[in-house]
């Protein structure tokens, strides 16, 4: 294979350095989701309880909070083998656009809770972390919308660093797309 074609798919001129990038986002995500998932379950009245403190949804749906904590460690560990091999795959692609779209759906409740009842109780997403200030003064909506924001960003970069610097390319190349080459 010559050095274009190896640069076309992204294995030379900073290729591989773009996939770590992606991968570095991904590895960022997942840890978000074992330490929010690792707080639930080990202390999951803890979190029902600030749910429930928030009185946004139905009370036929508390019930279902006890399984949040796992399906957050479960989404990390989807996650540990999106950032290992299924990155360009059309599964981990969706498993990270399941994971944005968890995010951005944990924002919209977040939207909903009262000031007071935020500032009193806290969100409950990262248990261990509320407690840091993030230089937003005490205003636990910002800080939680600031850093969701922040996982949203890193989704985007782990989604479309694979879409834009490798898999078109990597299709040119598999079906011989050598035409251009000797312009």
């Amino acid at each position: 294979m010559t050095e274009t074609n190896n640069e076309q798919i992204g294995e030379g001129a900073g290729g591989r350095s773009r996939f770590v990038i992606a991968r570095v986002c991904v590895v960022l995500i997942l840890c978000v989701w074992v330490i929010s998932g690792y707080g639930k379950v080990t202390d999951p009245n803890s979190f029902v309880n600030t749910v429930t403190e928030h009185r946004v949804l139905d009370q036929s749906l508390y019930g279902l909070l006890w399984m949040v904590g796992p399906t957050e460690l479960l989404m990390g560990l989807v996650l540990v083998f999106v950032a290992g091999s299924e990155l360009t795959k059309k599964f981990g692609r969706m498993a990270l656009l399941v994971s944005m779209c968890a995010v951005i759906g944990l924002s919209g409740y977040l939207m909903m809770v009262d000031d007071a009842v935020l500032r009193e109780s806290g969100c409950g997403c990262l248990d261990t972390l509320e407690r840091i200030d993030f230089g937003m003064k005490g205003d636990v909506r910002k800080t939680k919308l600031v850093f969701n924001g922040v996982l949203v960003a890193l989704h985007v970069v782990a989604l479309g660093q694979p879409l834009v610097f490798g898999t078109k390319n990597v299709v040119a190349v598999e079906s011989g797309g050598d035409e251009g080459m000797d312009a």
